[in-house]
C-alpha cells in the first residue's frame, strides 16, 4: 500500500512539473556563449564534482551512470537534472551577464523516484544554498554559502 502510494505521489510530482515547465517557458532566445566562454544564462551545464571546503571529504564525482544538469533560463526558470529525478526553480543574479557575481537558487518542484545511493544526493538541497557563481576556463563553478564547497560545472555536450 505504501508503495503504492509514492508511486502515485511520483508519477503526480512529474505530471505537474511538467506542467509547470511547459507554462513557465519562454520565447526568449538565450543569450549567446561569448567568446571568452559559456553564458551563465541559456547554458545547459553538466556537474563535474562537487569540491567540499573539508579536506577529509575532498573533491566527489558523479558516477558513471549519474547525470546531474542545470540550465537557468532566461525570466528566472532554472531547470535541472538530479541523476534520476527531475527539478525546477527559480533563479537570482543582479547581473547574469558577468563572469562572477551573487547568485541565489530557490529550488522548486521536485520528482522523488527512488535514485540509487549517490553521495551527490544532497544536491537537490544544496541549490538553496549557493550564494555566488564564478566562469573561469570555461566551467561554472557554485559556491555554497559559508565556504562549504563549490559544485563545478561544464557545458553540456
Amino acid at each position: 500500500m505504501i508503495s503504492n502510494r509514492r508511486s502515485i505521489r511520483s508519477a503526480a510530482a512529474l505530471s505537474l512539473l511538467c506542467a509547470v515547465t511547459v507554462a513557465c517557458a519562454t520565447n526568449e532566445p538565450s543569450p549567446p556563449a561569448s567568446a571568452a566562454g559559456p553564458a551563465l544564462v541559456g547554458t545547459e551545464w553538466k556537474l563535474v564534482e562537487f569540491r567540499s571546503s573539508d579536506d577529509s571529504i575532498g573533491a566527489i564525482r558523479p558516477g558513471v551512470d549519474e547525470v546531474y544538469t542545470l540550465r537557468l533560463e532566461p525570466g528566472g526558470n532554472a531547470v535541472m537534472t538530479l541523476f534520476c529525478n527531475r527539478g525546477t526553480g527559480q533563479w537570482k543574479s543582479p547581473d547574469p551577464t558577468a563572469k562572477m557575481g551573487s547568485l541565489t537558487i530557490e529550488p522548486g518542484i521536485r520528482t522523488l523516484a527512488a535514485c540509487p545511493p549517490s553521495p551527490l544526493e544532497r544536491l537537490g538541497d544544496d541549490f538553496a544554498h549557493v550564494r555566488t557563481f564564478v566562469i573561469a576556463d570555461g566551467k561554472l563553478h557554485l559556491n555554497l554559502k559559508m565556504s562549504s564547497g563549490d559544485y563545478v560545472w561544464e557545458p553540456a555536450k
